[in-house]
């Protein structure tokens, strides 16, 4: 069992939700999961914990101050140990999108010098409801241009809840095979080795990048 920060940066909500389903995904594996929203005044450090996911979403292009400071301010801890990211956009929603929309990732990882074992992009929700009338109008400009739907009268959500979970259990399979290499490396001894062969023999699994 590993304890995992869940740390994320949302404005209207859809980020945190997401958040919030792969913390489920992996309680349900088995581990202590921290879901923290990074605009707290307590962030805790990520050596306080054994795996790290952060999230963000893109606003005008760039993913929050808060997850990219936390990130520069902890690259050395983060480099140290098994980490994921995702990204929520509304460039994700679209049909055919990369694994990466626009680039907003790789320009996040350049800048801070931090490269996670996994990552995913994600698409998010308009909720025009919640939105003040400056933030509606724009945002309803920016959907126009993007061929997004303009219906103010409701929010509209377009994340893909499958994917979500999917890497959501893709980290739980991370966290895996790092528990299983850890007891290999223990089996150096003899005394560990007795102790080793008591558990099933060990399966190496590979990770890859967002598809």
């Amino acid at each position: 069992m590993a304890s995992i920060l869940v740390l994320f940066a949302s404005h209207f909500g859809q980020t945190r939700a997401i958040a919030n389903t792969i913390a489920d995904e992996l309680r349900g594996a088995g581990h202590e999961v921290d879901v923290v929203d990074a605009r707290r005044s307590d962030v805790p450090p990520p050596e306080d914990y054994d795996i790290a996911v952060l999230g963000s979403r893109v606003e005008l292009g760039h993913h929050a101050s808060a997850i990219r400071s936390y990130v520069t301010m902890h690259r050395e801890a983060l480099r140290d140990m098994p980490t994921a990211f995702f990204s929520v956009s509304m460039a994700a929603a679209h049909a055919g999108a990369s694994a990466d929309p626009n680039g907003y990732m790789t320009s996040l990882f350049e800048d801070t010098g931090w490269r996670p074992e996994l990552s995913a992009a994600f698409a998010g929700a308009l909720r025009y409801r919640q939105y003040d009338w400056l933030t509606r109008f724009i945002m309803k400009q920016i959907s126009r241009s993007a061929g997004h739907t303009t219906d103010t009268s409701r929010d509209h959500e377009f994340t893909d809840w499958k994917r979500v979970h999917a890497f959501g259990r893709r980290i739980a399979e991370m966290v895996m095979v790092r528990e299983r290499e850890h007891l290999v490396g223990h089996a150096a001894s003899p005394i560990a080795a007795r102790s080793t062969a008591l558990h099933a023999p060990v399966t190496r699994f590979m990770t890859t990048g967002a598809r």
